[in-house]
């Protein structure tokens, strides 16, 4: 009986240590943040490696979506550039966040919110 119940702990013990390795590697991976507030990003520029990740961070309760192009003015322009990770209609509800890439390529990128004029982020990867 007790030899069963410890092997149980045991195998629980190995499987929480292993989800745990997990999360750290997704965190290491997306350790930049662009901050998005109730319209605008508070972050509007971030710099990042090749091969790295970014995590947008809501940090209000707002609604965001977010796609590859840029606001010029009050007019939407929505384009990929060449080696972007493609980020169609990434949908936040409000205090989430979500990982974008990883940008394997080295370029400036540009993410908008759809819904927020002028809402912009510039990624540049080296």
């Amino acid at each position: 009986m007790y030899k069963r119940s410890f092997f149980f702990l045991l195998v629980l013990a190995s499987l929480t240590l292993i989800a745990g390795a997990c999360s750290i590697k997704m965190q290491v991976q997306a350790s930049t943040k662009a901050r998005m507030g109730t319209s605008d990003f508070i972050d509007k520029e971030v710099a990042i490696k090749k091969g790295e990740s970014i995590a947008l961070v809501d940090t209000t309760s707002s609604t965001h979506i977010i796609s590859n192009g840029t606001w010029q003015g009050n007019t939407a322009k929505p384009f990929i550039e060449s080696g972007a990770p493609v980020v169609n209609n990434l949908n936040f509800a409000g205090n989430d966040s979500k990982n974008v890439g990883p940008f394997n390529t080295a370029g400036t990128f540009q993410l908008y919110c759809t819904i927020h004029p002028g809402m912009n982020l510039t990624v540049t990867v080296t």
